[in-house]
């Protein structure tokens, strides 16, 4: 016998033990940073938005080590568009889904640059004598 472990009855439930890994697989894990300091580090020098866009990545998880591919694959996105990254997670933390998709199917379709247009300046009539107010209308 290797390696004697308690039944996990929790459903769904992760029970690998890092100790038990082999040599290659704890090389990678340590290699790839996989540890959410390292990607929230990371994602701050983007931008607040940044990293609570990778936050709620991790949350949306129910183990964490899954949200790792998507943290990744988000850096790689964050390094190809270092000036338009944080836009993207600002608009995509208005949204329900955090994961990788929507960000990029935002910088693919240019929808952080939209919300850098300025908005249209708002009119307003000028007061003068022949505009009638609320109380002629009672």
């Amino acid at each position: 016998r290797i390696a004697l472990h308690r039944r996990s009855y929790k459903k769904h439930g992760y029970t690998t033990d890092r100790e038990h890994l082999p040599e290659n697989h704890r090389h990678m894990r340590e290699r790839l940073a996989w540890n959410p300091d390292y990607y929230l580090s990371k994602a701050e020098t983007y931008g607040p938005a940044t990293r609570e866009y990778f936050q709620r990545v991790m949350d949306s998880k129910l183990i964490i080590d899954q949200s790792y591919q998507a943290c990744r694959g988000l850096m790689r996105l964050a390094t190809g568009y270092p000036e338009r990254i944080e836009g993207a997670c600002k608009r995509a933390l208005k949204g329900q889904r955090f994961n990788y998709t929507a960000i990029k199917n935002i910088l693919d379709n240019n929808m952080d640059l939209l919300e850098k247009k300025e908005a249209p300046k708002q009119y307003t009539i000028p007061l003068h004598d022949n505009i009638r107010g609320a109380g002629e209308y009672k």
